[in-house]
């Protein structure tokens, strides 16, 4: 067993503040909010990948036009509504900016106007200072625990594929895939189809399955090229 001082540091933040647009539509809506992914854009802007649960069509309709952020439902098929935020200036989320300190998220989320984010920060990182710059800059959140937290697996590979998305795809293939995935297009048998996640991004089918297919090739050769983070695993390997 590692030693505490070996050990990611848990942080657990409580979020009530209706600043926040996935706080304040979990109260307005009497729904929960659930962030899916959060994606960088080469403008320097950012796109929030929320999951909506218990909400009803017309609220998610509603959420959709609401607030400073741009929101647009990218799911209307199933009861768990899917929405977009873009994020045009990242000092005002609370999940960037706990990118920013090196802290990784592990859960944000927000029901009826509650919001919680817990993120780890690695022992080489100062959890203190990660507090303190994090509160800086989000006055009105309030720290509720800190803990260690014992190793679970490979800590970095999430965020390894994750640059590889932010690196290798451009900002229309990467919100495709991303898309795509969210909305069950994955699945077997297919929550939606092409023609419908194509529509949800005003896009023609022919044009979502090319960079539908243009990301999925760009990712592959990423991981399994030579040099790539999955280049030296080989399925059956000891």
């Amino acid at each position: 067993m590692a030693s505490p001082e070996e050990q990611p540091t848990e942080l657990e933040f409580r979020v009530t503040s209706s600043d926040y647009v996935f706080v304040r539509e979990s109260e307005r809506g009497s729904c929960r909010w659930i962030l899916r992914e959060l994606l960088p854009r080469s403008n320097g802007e950012y796109l929030e990948f929320f999951e909506v649960r218990d909400a009803s069509p017309a609220t998610v309709d509603r959420i959709t036009g609401a607030g400073p952020v741009e929101e647009r439902l990218v799911d209307h098929h199933t009861d768990n509504g899917v929405l977009v935020c873009r994020i045009e200036e990242p000092a005002d989320c609370v999940a960037t900016t706990l990118a920013d300190e090196e802290a990784f998220l592990r859960d944000l989320w927000a029901e009826a106007g509650d919001g919680h984010v817990v993120a780890e920060v690695l022992p080489s990182r100062d959890a203190g200072a990660v507090v303190e710059s994090f509160m800086d800059e989000h006055s009105s959140v309030e720290l509720v625990a800190k803990r260690d937290r014992p190793r679970e697996g490979p800590l970095f590979l999430r965020h390894q594929v994750q640059d590889v998305l932010a690196r290798e795809l451009t900002d229309r293939q990467l919100e495709v895939l991303v898309t795509a995935y969210r909305t069950g297009y994955f699945e077997r048998p297919r929550e939606t189809t092409g023609a419908e996640v194509a529509a949800d991004l005003d896009i023609s089918p022919s044009t979502f399955s090319q960079h539908l297919r243009a990301a999925q090739r760009k990712l592959l050769g990423a991981l399994f090229e030579e040099g790539g983070p999955a280049a030296g695993h080989r399925i059956g390997a000891e």
